[in-house]
C-alpha cells in the first residue's frame, strides 16, 4: 500500500495524529527536489508543443524557468533559517509554472492577433476613405 501526501499544508501531520499505528510501521520516503538538468528538461519537453516560440528562445525559456524554480528553493531555505517558517515547492509548482506561462502566452498570442487585425482594419478604413 503506498500513502502519498503533500508536505503542503497540515494534511500530513493531521493523518499521522490520528493513525499513529501507519507511522509506527511504515517507512516514509521523502522525495528530493529535482536538479537543475531535470527541470530544464522537463521544461523544455513541455515548451515543445508551444509554436509560438522559436527554437532558440525555448530553450533559454526552459533554463530560465529551471533557474526560477531552484532560486525559489533557495530563498525558501534562507526564510527557514530567518523566520523558521515553511515555504515547499514541489514538482507540482514546477509543471504549474509551466501551464501558467503557456496559457499566458496563449492569451497574450490572442489578444495580440485581434489587436493586428483591429489596426489593419483601421488602416483599411483610413487609405478607403482618403481615395474617395
Amino acid at each position: 500500500v503506498a500513502l502519498c501526501f503533500s508536505p503542503v499544508g497540515s494534511k500530513l501531520r493531521v493523518r499521522s495524529r490520528k493513525f499513529p499505528a501507519l507511522v509506527n510501521c511504515m517507512a516514509i520516503d521523502w522525495f528530493h527536489e529535482w536538479p537543475q538538468e531535470a527541470l530544464e528538461s522537463v521544461s523544455f519537453r513541455f515548451l515543445q508543443d508551444v509554436e509560438n516560440i522559436e527554437p532558440q528562445v525555448k530553450e533559454s525559456v526552459s533554463r530560465f524557468m529551471a533557474y526560477v524554480h531552484t532560486s525559489v528553493n533557495q530563498t525558501s531555505k534562507e526564510y527557514l533559517a530567518n523566520e523558521r517558517r515553511y515555504n515547499y515547492t514541489t514538482p507540482k509548482s514546477f509543471l504549474e509554472q509551466i501551464k501558467l506561462y503557456r496559457s499566458l502566452l496563449g492569451q497574450r498570442s490572442k489578444e495580440l492577433t485581434a489587436k493586428m487585425e483591429r489596426l489593419e482594419n483601421g488602416l483599411q478604413k483610413l487609405s478607403s476613405t482618403s481615395a474617395q
